[in-house]
């Protein structure tokens, strides 16, 4: 059974329903599914929806809550794997109105050590990619937006008028569900207009409703089709440890929070230009468009890699 499998369960619609009042993550669900997925394979379940009616009888979610947490615990895995799929198997019981009151402490610890790219491995990297791996780069890098939201990004989001580009993150988009603004920078702006510029030439009707990054037919690529188009970029200068390689794709947010701290930029406002939680809960700290463009503005040469 595949993970999307799953979804045909109304058990399983129930979480996704509860997932979808706390967050608007893609991400986040495909991992409660695939949580699910392996929790379904250890107990061979074939049918979840008369799995769930016949733990509502017995009340033993609790007892199989502890043997999965502990199964996955004995597998050689990523502690945050490890966390997020035993919060999958708990998630679905609630949703299902099963109390789960077993508490499971896990220590979540890094056994990766990522690292930053240099200006001149991001350099290489951008112009070693076709024209629109090179975009997906540059507005990463000078925007600090979640690949997940570059996905999502539509024409009618970005204002290119001026000499600093506005993006507009709909909250709907966001991980946090909050809307909020960023910015790219003039480099980035270049090579983002000569990449529609193209596509117009291919005879793509480009309007407001069209996405940022497409596919060759104009249409909008699957979200993973474009991790892997970042991931593959940054695999000849990264090292692999273990399954991971230690430079990938949210590297680049990293980069953007490094590079304009270093900058002299408020911590707070790269916060608020990330979309970090931390600025979501300072409720107090309220910043016009006018200010973040004016602190953007004296970080933004740091942001600038091709130059």
């Amino acid at each position: 059974m595949k993970a999307k499998d799953l979804e045909n369960f109304e058990s399983v619609k129930r979480m996704i329903g509860e997932l979808n009042l706390l967050t608007r993550s893609n991400n986040t669900k495909l991992t409660y599914l695939k949580g699910l997925k392996k929790f379904v394979e250890y107990k061979n379940i074939q049918n979840l929806d008369e799995f769930i009616e016949q733990i509502k009888k017995d009340g033993k979610q609790n007892e199989i809550y502890k043997e999965y947490a502990l199964h996955l615990a004995s597998l050689n895995l990523a502690p945050k794997s490890v966390a997020a799929w035993i919060s999958a198997l708990k998630k679905y019981f609630e949703a299902n109105g099963l109390k789960v009151d077993t508490n499971i402490p896990i220590r979540i610890f890094n056994i990766h050590e990522d690292v930053l790219p240099s200006k001149e491995e991001l350099k290489n990297i951008a112009m070693e990619n076709d024209l629109r791996v090179r975009v997906i780069i540059l507005m990463l890098a000078s925007s600090g937006m979640r690949v997940g939201e570059l996905h999502n990004l539509k024409l009618s989001d970005i204002n290119l008028e001026g000499e600093i580009p506005i993006i507009r993150i709909r909250g709907i988009g966001a991980k946090e569900r909050k809307a909020r603004i960023t910015f790219i920078t003039p480099e980035a702006k270049k090579f983002l207009t000569e990449y529609l510029e193209k596509r117009k030439s291919l005879g793509e009707e480009l309007n407001e409703n069209s996405v940022v990054i497409a596919n060759e037919n104009g249409k909008q690529m699957s979200y993973q089709n474009l991790q892997y188009l970042l991931e593959k970029s940054f695999k000849k200068y990264a090292k692999k440890v273990g399954k991971r390689y230690n430079l990938h794709a949210h590297c680049l947010r990293k980069w953007f929070k490094t590079q304009l701290i270093s900058a002299g930029v408020p911590a707070p406002i790269v916060d608020r230009l990330m979309g970090h939680q931390r600025y979501l809960a300072e409720e107090y700290e309220l910043y016009t468009e006018s200010q973040l463009k004016e602190w953007y503005s004296k970080g933004m040469r740091s942001l600038y890699i091709l130059e």
